[in-house]
């Protein structure tokens, strides 16, 4: 009976139902397209580092004491960090409220670069990071949670990979991605992960602040619907069952 029941469950499975990105071998091309660029979000959290020949002018920046006979004196609590207001803007030295938000990384150091140099009398080397860039995935993978991108480039497969991949019961063609836009509304978008065409989407690639949900399929679904009263009373009955067996091969 059990290598019957196996028999049977492995029939009903086939490659189709779990591989990812299925294609006729060596058919598949990526449509040539610009590398996506991160953009700078309300709440992200910035470090902000300049270079120039009077050091002492952008000490603040880079979160250094300036002291004239020792010049660096040392950091005070490690690297200086920026917070992003809700409307995008950034409170800097020397430039005070700069609006970075919805730039890209580059586009944000060409900004801060413009205003500097009027004030430096020289163009400053400036170099913009996301300390912050999070993504979260749920349901149905091995290790759900937090995780955290050192560069910023996160595409869905690396993102469930940390994840440590989807489990047996993981809907494979239906992974959803929430993504808050610049105005604050949430867009949900379904992803297929055996759609080799998945590369192209806009959504391949993670932006900070996604959450990826993995569904649970039909057979998972069902096996959550027997409650624990119902297994109780399987137990109970199984006891008594046992039990009466017990009885009549001891009375007969």
């Amino acid at each position: 009976m059990l290598s019957l029941l196996l028999m049977l469950f492995s029939s009903c499975a086939t490659t189709k139902d779990v591989a990812y990105l299925q294609y006729a071998e060596g058919r598949m091309q990526s449509e040539a397209r610009a590398m996506q660029n991160v953009r700078i979000k309300p709440k992200d959290i910035l470090t902000v580092n300049i270079q120039a020949s009077k050091p002492e002018l952008v000490a603040s920046f880079n979160g250094l004491y300036w002291n004239p006979q020792y010049q660096y004196a040392g950091n005070q609590t490690g690297m200086r960090t920026f917070l992003v207001d809700n409307d995008g803007t950034v409170d800097l030295p020397i430039l005070g409220l700069t609006r970075l938000g919805g730039l890209t990384l580059r586009e944000a150091e060409s900004a801060v670069k413009r205003e500097l140099t009027a004030y430096l009398n020289e163009v400053p080397s400036v170099n913009v990071q996301i300390l912050n860039f999070q993504y979260s995935v749920l349901g149905e993978v091995n290790r759900p949670g937090a995780f955290e991108s050192k560069n910023g480039k996160v595409s869905i497969f690396e993102a469930l990979a940390n994840a440590g991949d989807l489990t047996i019961y993981g809907v494979r063609d239906r992974v959803k991605i929430l993504r808050e836009q610049e105005d604050g509304s949430i867009v949900m978008q379904t992803l297929d992960l055996k759609d080799p065409s998945i590369v192209d989407s806009k959504y391949y690639y993670l932006q900070q602040g996604d959450v990826i949900y993995v569904m649970p399929n039909k057979a998972k679904a069902s096996s959550s619907s027997i409650s624990s009263g119902t297994t109780i009373w399987i137990s109970i009955s199984s006891i008594a069952l046992t039990v009466a067996n017990l009885l009549i091969t001891i009375l007969l």
